[in-house]
């Protein structure tokens, strides 16, 4: 399997999890394809990082991060998006119960729901 379809594996797994919780949108979050999520992973190159997603959402990008290689990905995401934390967490079930990629989720991601600016106070 090729770079951009893993990424498209990836894409597909939020959207199944997000149950049309999107709506009907050409990439997932409106603008946000997999071929466009892969060429950002390309220029960043996440093999055997540490990825930082702020507002990650759904966590799509983190997970097609960590399928991409990245050693980590941490996550920061507001508190009251409950909505996303679903859909992250059901991806991750689907991930988890399918041995996708072989990746441990649970030592390699890592959310944060809280206000931003909070977390980076309490980081300094």
């Amino acid at each position: 399997m090729n770079a951009l379809q893993t990424t498209q594996s990836v894409v597909r797994m939020f959207k199944f999890a997000a149950g049309g919780a999107h709506g009907n949108t050409r990439g997932f979050h409106g603008s946000l394809t997999a071929c466009s999520l892969q060429k950002i992973l390309s220029a960043v190159d996440p093999f055997g990082k540490l990825f930082v997603d702020i507002g990650f959402g759904t966590g799509v990008v983190l997970a097609a991060a960590l399928a991409a290689g990245a050693s980590k990905a941490h996550g920061y995401e507001l508190p009251g998006n409950e909505a996303n934390r679903y859909i992250f967490q059901a991806a991750m079930k689907r991930w988890s119960t399918q041995n996708f990629y072989n990746i441990d989720l649970s030592r390699k991601a890592v959310l944060e729901f809280n206000d931003v600016e909070e977390v980076l106070l309490d980081k300094c």
